[in-house]
């Protein structure tokens, strides 16, 4: 019996845009749209979080490396 893994970031990204394609498909019933977009929700959700966390170590990676010149400039990622 074998454990599942938990998805990547890199699986969340790829599922996302999967899952965007398939939105913009015209002849997507409702429900299976409805589906996909929670799913999509979902995935973009656990992303995020990856996103942050990964946000959070490289700023206390910076904090605990900074040099006897003065902490390193931190600038926020997504500006």
């Amino acid at each position: 019996m074998t454990k599942a893994t938990a998805p990547t970031l890199g699986d969340d990204l790829k599922r996302l845009e999967e899952i965007v394609r398939r939105l913009e498909d015209e002849t997507l019933e409702l429900e299976a749209a409805l589906s996909l977009f929670e799913e999509g929700v979902g995935r973009l959700k656990a992303a995020q979080s990856r996103l942050t966390e990964a946000e959070i170590r490289v700023r206390q990676v910076l904090d605990d490396s900074s040099t006897g010149d003065g902490p390193l400039r931190t600038e926020p990622l997504d500006g």
